[in-house]
């Protein structure tokens, strides 16, 4: 198993999604972390998408409340795109995301200050399941038959708990994500503005953002996720100005 080689085989790239009406994206994510100290860290790594790459870290404090953290060009055009309604805080961050072995990720960021490291691992099973995903054709995903069966075994075998594939954001964009590649979470350590979140844990019930519920223990996945476009004249105009940035050119 080698994770590090994995992520680095999706190449940077802006373009659109196969899906016709869609946005999208492509690259890896930790769906969710849950720590014992009560907070929830998620990653989401996003090399391709219809606009830049970016980065975007997620919190959850032991209250409920969400924040996304933001490496990328505007919060229009990163995870708040998706979640903003439901975001108690939304800011652009610098994250510095390193592999430092085959299965082990470095996750560092600037304001809110966190260090956070974490190691994956794959069962037999997962090995199995796994190298069946990975030959299904992208089609597969739009089957709501085909979805509910990979719920059912990310819930019974794989112990993730009442998660959803297909959704509508707080945003209103009709989702379907596909972890493509999973992996479970074997050890992490995180420390935020110098609080330790302890050790990593699996919850008796799923986590939630707007609604959404997400996995119950931790997971790492390779995959994409496609999103209906709710305003193509908005998505238009932010396509040509993320085009237009990257040359220098402010419009």
């Amino acid at each position: 198993m080698n994770l590090a080689g994995k992520a680095s085989a999706v190449k940077t790239q802006s373009g659109t999604s196969p899906w016709p009406d869609h946005e999208h994206v492509r690259g890896y994510a930790v769906l969710e972390l849950p720590f014992s100290s009560g907070d929830l860290l998620g990653l989401r790594v996003w090399p391709q998408s219809d606009f830049t790459p970016w980065v975007s870290v997620w919190h959850r404090t032991p209250e409920g409340e969400w924040s996304m953290f933001n490496d990328g060009p505007s919060l229009d055009t990163t995870c708040p795109r998706y979640w903003k309604p439901v975001l108690e805080r939304a800011d652009l961050a610098s994250v510095d995301v390193t592999w430092t072995g085959p299965n082990e990720l470095r996750v560092e960021m600037d304001e809110p200050q966190l260090k956070w490291t974490m190691s994956m691992r794959a069962s037999p099973l997962l090995r199995g399941l796994n190298a069946v995903s990975a030959s299904l054709p992208l089609w597969s995903w739009r089957a709501s038959p085909l979805l509910r069966a990979r719920e059912l075994i990310a819930k019974r075998l794989l112990g993730m708990g009442d998660i959803r594939l297909s959704f509508t954001s707080p945003t209103g964009h009709e989702t379907v994500i596909m972890p493509e590649q999973i992996f479970f979470i074997d050890t992490a350590e995180a420390v935020l503005d110098g609080r330790s979140l302890g050790e990593p844990v699996r919850l008796e019930t799923n986590p939630t953002i707007g609604g959404v519920p997400t996995p119950a223990r931790p997971i790492f996945t390779l995959g994409q996720a496609h999103m209906r476009i709710t305003d193509l004249k908005e998505y238009r105009r932010t396509r040509e100005r993320v085009g237009a940035d990257s040359l220098g050119l402010r419009r």
